[in-house]
Formats: structure tokens, C-alpha cells, sequence
């Protein structure tokens, strides 16, 4: 970073500084989570018997102290099953087997590289729609995008590091949304889903939970994303620098999809394409097999229920077809190898899960989580702090913690156990507190330098200048940062006033 531009970002980089020092400072997230689950066993002990009154169903409910020998018979006895029956583990680890498939046989690289085969005119909204989308691909989208929008740049004499950090920003400040059902809904709704039972124990949330609003953001924040790029981001830093003409950029990140590999893609497109919709058309035929058995409804439905299976064939299909049409995959057994690979990668985050899965099923069976999230409702009820101005709190409260810890379905796990009982008792649904979330968490994924991502970007970008500053990168993921998260949050309020379904089944208020 040169002098000019430290003073020119003086205060901007201050902060930044202070987000990276708080952030360094914290400790792993398994000590955090542990620490969380053993001072919950405490407090149990200390406020034992504190009460409050469930607004839906007027019963008594008192904290129930662990620090007795009934309470030590419960811990040692559930501390495996709180691990394993966890939603989110079980949901992830079997998202991640196929998605790694389809990975790793070239199917989602591939289907991102046809950002290469985009005209110049359209080059920007498609930028934004499928780095949005890459999240289908979970954190893979993050890694591929960004060397293909620098490369897509380059190869249209116009700045690559500016097209790097725009393929950055899309596919990490939009990870939330997207056009299909993506392994972050299936993650999240597990979460919310455990959390919304603190409330109502009859309670359940689908992976579709939030599908409307997703749909529609992908659609919006490419309108807005573009039209600031093209009027005021693009004739500022899209510039050739005459310096670009000595990068060493790797060959991979220049070439286009061959003829093999375009057909592959339709091949593999058409076949889990047609899967994913006889599943939908034997879901929303009258009567059809894929309804609830009892309800004969399509929310709830085996449809909605088997989601993850569902996804999971996808997969699979897109993964099989498109690999054996380009060679990539020639046996059955490689599915196998490349799952396994997949897996490897699991590793910290099955870790991870143990004090996550005993710090949410502490939390609810000592009923603290219930009395205070009743408690904190009343106190927002009394104050009158509701609708909108409690929504962009929720919102900021995301967005703040996610400067310091970018892991989104740990930050969830914290925060749902209370925020979703909290938000049921003043009569607003699990799916709208999740959207909420959402929105905070995903917006300055880009801005935040503890973003796991963020020094593979300034790799990225040394391959193309080699003294660039990282307040070239700071400065203007910050500015993207800000125009979703304004985008979001004036999304949200459109919705919440228009009263729109957010999801299929999913409304505002219960």
C-alpha cells in the first residue's frame, strides 16, 4: 500500500486494523464453542430455577441446574448422541460427498467457465449472476471465480485485478443467495430448524425456507452490482495498466471450454436437470407421490423433507454424465475416490461439531435458552422495539460479528438458540430471523481480511501486479460490501411491507 493511499483511507484502514487485531486474537472456534458449553453447565447451577411463562402455551418453565448428579448423568449420556443426532453435521457431510463429485469431476468448474463465452455487453450481469450462484459449489465458487473474472479482464485488455475483486465479491458477499437450493440452506435450516423447536417443538424448517427472497436477490443485486459497476466502479478502476503486459498468468486461467467439454456440460445439464424436475412435477401433480402422505400438501412434503437426498442425486448425475463425457470419470469406483477427497476436507468442520452439537442441545435442555430469549422479548415488546427498526438490528448484529468470525453456521449456532425463540415469541417466523441472518453474514464476507479467502486473493493478484497494496483490495470490496448490504436491507423492507412469501410455506409473521 503506498503512502498516498494510506492517507488517503486513513479511517477505513484504521478499522481494518482493528478488525484484524481483535479477530487474530480470538481463539479457535472449537475452544470458543467449548468454553460457551461449559459456561452454560455453570450458569445452569447458579440461576437454577429462574422461570418464566411460555407465551404459546402458558406453561411454567424453570432452568434446570447440570450441576448435580442427575445433571453429570445427562451430559456424559448425551454428550455423543447431542454430537451425531446434530442436523446440520449429518445434512453437510452427505451435501459435500456429492458436491466434491460434481467438483472434482469438472461439472460446476466447467459451468463457470462459460463466463469466457460471455460478449462484452453482457459480461458484467453475468459476472454477478454466476459468481452469486457458485455457492452451489459451496467455498469452491470462492477459490474458482475470481483467477476466471481476472483472467476474463485481462484477456479484454481491462484491469484484472478490478475484475478479480469483482468475481471475489460476487461469489463471497452474495453467498447467501442463489438460483437453486445450495448446501448454505441445507446447513442453515438445520440450525434454525433445532432452534425453532426451543419454541414449538412440533416446529420445522426446509432448505427452502428462504428460496423467493434468494431468487429474487440474485436478480437484484445483479441489477444494482451492475449498474454501479458500469456508471461509476468500472470507468474509475478497470483501467489498463500498461504493466499488465508482463504478468504471468497461468494458461488454464485464459483458455475456453472445448467442444468436449461445452458438450459435457449440456449432456450433464439435461440429465440432472430432468431428474430435479420429475421430482418436481411428481410433487406438484394432485395427488402426486412426492406430496405428504397425509396432507396430500406440497409444504410439507416428502419432496421438501427429502431435499438433501434429492440434491444428492443431482449431483451425483451431473457429476457421472458430465465426467464420463469429457474422460474425467471413467469407473464407478472414482465417485467413491473423489467423495473421499471430499471428505478429507471435512475434517475441521466434523471437529468442530462436537462442542457446537453439546453447547445447542445444553443450551435447550436446560431451558435457558427458552427463558431467555421469552425474557428478551418482553423487554423489545415493552420497549416497542419491533418491525423494521428490529430487523436492520438483527441485520447489523450479523454483519458486525461476522468482521471477527466469517464461519456463517457457527455464528448461527451461537445466535439462533436465542435469537429464533426470541423473534417466535413476537409473533415473526424461524425462516424470516434466518433471512435476516443471512443477509448480515453474507454482505461483508468480501470486506472482512479474516475472510478465509481473502490472502489466496492477494495471491491472485500478485500474479498481475506484484507490489499490489492491500488497500487496492480493502477499498473496494468495502465499497461492494456496503452496496449489497444497503440492497439487502431495502429488500427486506419492501418484503416485510408488501407481506411476500419468502420461501415455499415461509411467510413473515406466524
Amino acid at each position: 500500500m503506498t503512502g498516498n493511499e494510506g492517507n488517503k483511507n486513513g479511517l477505513l484502514f484504521k478499522f481494518v486494523g482493528w478488525i484484524e487485531r481483535v479477530g487474530n486474537k480470538l481463539p479457535h472456534i472449537f475452544w470458543i464453542f467449548l468454553f460457551f458449553w461449559f459456561l452454560v453447565i455453570i450458569l445452569s447451577g447458579v440461576f437454577e430455577g429462574v422461570s418464566a411463562i411460555a407465551p404459546a402455551t402458558n406453561e411454567k418453565i424453570e432452568i434446570i441446574s447440570l450441576l448435580n448428579r442427575k445433571g453429570l448423568k445427562w451430559i456424559l449420556s448425551n454428550m455423543v448422541s447431542n454430537f451425531t443426532k446434530f442436523p446440520p453435521l449429518g445434512l453437510v457431510l452427505v451435501m459435500m460427498m456429492a458436491s466434491g463429485f460434481a467438483e472434482r469431476s469438472g461439472f460446476i468448474p466447467s459451468i463457470m467457465k462459460t463466463l469466457t463465452t460471455v460478449p462484452d455487453s453482457l459480461m458484467i450481469p453475468a459476472i454477478f449472476i454466476i459468481g452469486i450462484c457458485s455457492n452451489l459449489a459451496s467455498d469452491a465458487g470462492t477459490v474458482i471465480i475470481p483467477p476466471l473474472t481476472a483472467a476474463l479482464f485481462y484477456a479484454r485488455k481491462k484491469d484484472p485485478i478490478f475484475g478479480m475483486i469483482l468475481g471475489y465479491v460476487a461469489a463471497s458477499s452474495g453467498f447467501t443467495a442463489n438460483l437453486f437450493i445450495a448446501g448454505t440452506d441445507v446447513l442453515l435450516a438445520g440450525i434454525t430448524s433445532a432452534s425453532a423447536k426451543i419454541a414449538n417443538p412440533a416446529y420445522d424448517v426446509y432448505p427452502t425456507a428462504n428460496y423467493y427472497f434468494m431468487i429474487a436477490s440474485v436478480f437484484v443485486l445483479t441489477a444494482v452490482g451492475t449498474v454501479f459497476t458500469n456508471r461509476f466502479a468500472m470507468p474509475k478502476f478497470a483501467k489498463w495498466d500498461p504493466e499488465y503486459e508482463h504478468a504471468q498468468v497461468p494458461r488454464e486461467y485464459l483458455t475456453t471450454l472445448t467442444e468436449k467439454e461445452i458438450s459435457g456440460v449440456k449432456k450433464a445439464g439435461l440429465a440432472a436437470g430432468g431428474f430435479f424436475l420429475l421430482m418436481f412435477l411428481l410433487t406438484i401433480i394432485p395427488g402426486g407421490p412426492l406430496r405428504d402422505p397425509v396432507k396430500n400438501t406440497i409444504v410439507p412434503s416428502i419432496f421438501l423433507d427429502g431435499m438433501i437426498p434429492i440434491l444428492f442425486v443431482f449431483f451425483i448425475i451431473g457429476g457421472w454424465v458430465y465426467g464420463r463425457s469429457v474422460g474425467s470419470v471413467q469407473r464407478p469406483t472414482e465417485i467413491i475416490d473423489h467423495m473421499v477427497e471430499s471428505m478429507k476436507t471435512m475434517a475441521p468442520y466434523i471437529v468442530v461439531m462436537l462442542p457446537i452439537g453439546n453447547f445447542t442441545y445444553t443450551f435447550t435442555h436446560t431451558n435457558m435458552a427458552s427463558i431467555l430469549a421469552i425474557k428478551l422479548a418482553h423487554l423489545l415488546e415493552i420497549a416497542g422495539f419491533t418491525g423494521v427498526g428490529l430487523f436492520v438490528a438483527i441485520t447489523f448484529i450479523s454483519t458486525f460479528i461476522n468482521l471477527f468470525l466469517t464461519s456463517g453456521s457457527t455464528k448461527w449456532a451461537f445466535l439462533a438458540p436465542v435469537i429464533v425463540p426470541m423473534m417466535y415469541y413476537l409473533g415473526y417466523t424461524p425462516e424470516w430471523t434466518q433471512l435476516l441472518y443471512r443477509i448480515g453474514d453474507s454482505s461483508t464476507n468480501a470486506f472482512t481480511p479474516l475472510f478465509t479467502y481473502f490472502p489466496i486473493l492477494l495471491g491472485f493478484a500478485s500474479m498481475y501486479k506484484k507490489d499490489v497494496g492491500v488497500g487496492t483490495i480493502i477499498s473496494r470490496t468495502f465499497v461492494y460490501s456496503m452496496v449489497f448490504l444497503i440492497t439487502w436491507i431495502l429488500m427486506i423492507i419492501v418484503w416485510y411491507y408488501l407481506g411476500l412469501p419468502i420461501g415455499p410455506g415461509a411467510s413473515i409473521s406466524l
